[in-house]
């Protein structure tokens, strides 16, 4: 489950509600199978030279040099050996393990990290090691987790959101095609309709012209007979079939943002608390316990001073000029803590000044992460949202269209052929008055305006029939997914209730929708199912699609299932499954 995922779909409820979806996040992005990327190797450097650099028994500015060449040449042992790890986790198929690795991964180069740099330290710079090793193991350890997850939720759900993104674009693209087709189609039946309707009026003048008889009136009927199956025939035509355009019309896609303009305010609270849990061991081992109270105190201050100084600058900016606002008031946020932190225990330099970095460093990590999370949601559900209306569009133009002809198709053979039979049978006892045929010719003149359209009381469609809506739905979709359907019979019966049917339109829809984020297999299968005799009646209604719920990000899906009750999302083998049950009423 990615990082985005799991914010969406876990709900409130406070404290608790908040720390849940914290772990379930966390969890999902030691899961992911792409937990170590070149983003975790480069920010790990950027820690290791500066934060937890191996300066601590620095006594002046020429030793920095050497201590920082100390930190680089560990962090790349440390990478080689984490190489492994990177490349098993993207291969190994069962979540927990693959967790479980990465954690024992981190854990592991968290508590080796000291003793490396300590026999490096001694080897290279002929520097015996200081400190305590369990409180320097410690920090470590919490440091390496804090840093390494957050890194990791960034690029995971910024991974998610770029192949999610990709595979509802293609859809997209697919479905503006089968927009143009629609609007094609819908053009293409109100010409031919016209044409149609044109030609039996060139035919009734012709017909009244002449004093008609039987064989002429039943020749004209014929006629109508015709083209009421022709328009039958338009209203059956695949959309597939129709020529519009070149190919697929291509979604643009977003631009690329600086990196600066992907810093969202950081929640003070999230960065005081990684800087307190990660440097409280050093802290407690330094200082009294007293001083470490305070700085715990002070940490929370300056985090929550930095937080509005940032969001008060950043007003009225461009996203790139908000970024450089909230790392500048986190820098001038670690500037003050280290200038308190040398005037109450000065014994701690040169380690009291790490905050000045600290803090800018973990703002940007937190913000990058947050806006990682909420790009997500926000991109994926908007084009969600679009795919979603660019579906109901073309299903209802090409509808509409096929409704028109169908009830064109339905008088012209109702109506205006019923008329002309009673005329007919007239005409073949007797020659027709001149009132008659005069009340044929208008009567016939009426129906042929309604069914165009151009009467002034047009007689209003026949409503979709709810087997139609669900049929039309899954042609729609056919654009995009190569759809198999199955529906057995008592579910055909149960469908004819337009209640019924609008309820599985909507479950098929977000099925599909899913089929399109968790895989670029393009394929879906839909059940409709009676359940069983004995229990209350329903329908069983399952989209199953090739596929995996942690390698894609599905969120408007959860959304969507949310509003779906009794919906629920699920893995089985190599399918993601959407499964929903659908009451009916008694009978």
């Amino acid at each position: 489950m990615t990082p985005a995922r799991a914010y969406a779909e876990m709900p409130g409820g406070g404290a608790v509600g908040g720390a849940r979806r914290v772990a379930r996040i966390w969890w999902g992005t030691l899961a992911s199978g792409r937990f170590f990327s070149g983003w975790s190797a480069a920010v790990s450097l950027l820690i290791a030279v500066t934060v937890l650099g191996a300066y601590r028994s620095v006594n002046s500015t020429v030793e920095y040099l050497p201590a920082i060449g100390v930190s680089a040449l560990v962090w790349a042992v440390l990478v080689v050996l984490v190489l492994p790890v990177a490349w098993a986790e993207r291969r190994i198929r069962r979540r927990r393990w693959r967790a479980l690795l990465v954690l024992a991964a981190v854990v592991t180069v968290g508590a080796a990290r000291p003793l490396l740099n300590d026999a490096a330290g001694l080897w290279l710079l002929r520097e015996p090691s200081t400190g305590s090793w369990a409180e320097r193991i410690t920090t470590n350890v919490i440091i390496w987790l804090i840093v390494l997850s957050l890194v990791a939720t960034a690029t995971v759900a910024y991974d998610a959101t770029r192949d999610a993104s990709a595979r509802l674009r293609v859809a997209l693209s697919d479905l503006n095609e089968a927009d143009r087709r629609a609007d094609a189609y819908a053009r293409r039946t109100r010409i031919l309709l016209h044409e149609q309707i044109a030609t039996l009026r060139t035919q009734l003048a012709e017909l009244v012209a002449k004093n008609p008889g039987f064989d002429g009136v039943s020749a004209f009927s014929q006629s109508v007979r015709a083209v009421s199956h022709d328009l039958e025939d338009e209203a059956s035509l695949p959309l597939s079939e129709i020529a519009a355009g070149t190919g697929p019309v291509e979604v643009p896609t977003a631009p690329r943002r600086p990196l600066l303009a992907r810093l969202r305010p950081p929640s003070p609270v999230v960065v005081s608390i990684a800087y307190v849990v990660g440097s409280l061991p050093y802290t407690l081992a330094t200082v009294s316990t007293g001083l470490a109270l305070i700085a715990v105190v002070l940490v929370f201050v300056c985090g929550f001073v930095a937080n509005a100084v940032a969001r008060r600058s950043s007003r009225r900016r461009s996203a790139t000029a908000r970024g450089g606002a909230i790392l500048f008031a986190w820098f001038a946020a670690g500037v003050l803590f280290s200038a308190v932190a040398i005037l109450l225990a000065p014994h701690t330099l040169p380690t009291a000044l790490v905050p000045i970095l600290a803090f800018p460093l973990l703002a940007a990590i937190v913000g990058v992460s947050s806006d990682a999370i909420h790009s997500s949601i926000v991109q994926t559900r908007r084009l969600s949202r679009a795919l979603a209306a660019q579906t109901d569009a073309v299903a209802t133009r090409t509808t509409r269209a096929r409704l028109e002809l169908r009830s064109a198709a339905e008088q012209l053979h109702g109506r205006v052929q019923g008329r002309c039979v009673l005329f007919a049978a007239t005409v073949d006892e007797r020659a027709a008055t001149t009132e008659e045929l005069d009340a044929f010719a208008a009567t016939i003149a009426q129906a042929l305006a309604e069914i165009e359209g151009t009467a002034p009381t047009s007689a209003a469609p026949a409503p979709v029939a709810p087997s139609d809506a669900l049929a039309q739905m899954i042609e729609t979709w056919s654009h995009v997914l190569e759809i198999s359907s199955n529906i057995d019979a008592d579910a055909r019966i149960a469908l004819e209730r337009e209640d019924v049917t609008r309820r599985v339109v909507d479950i098929a829809s977000e099925g599909f929708l899913n089929a399109v984020k968790h895989s670029g297999a393009k394929r879906a299968t839909l059940e409709v199912t009676h359940g069983d005799p004995d229990a209350a009646p329903e329908l069983r209604v399952e989209v199953s699609s090739p596929g995996r719920l942690g390698s894609a990000l599905p969120l408007t899906a959860g959304r969507g299932i949310a509003n779906l009750s009794g919906a629920h999302l699920f893995q089985r083998g190599r399918d993601v499954v959407l499964e929903a049950r659908v009451p009916l009423p008694a009978v």
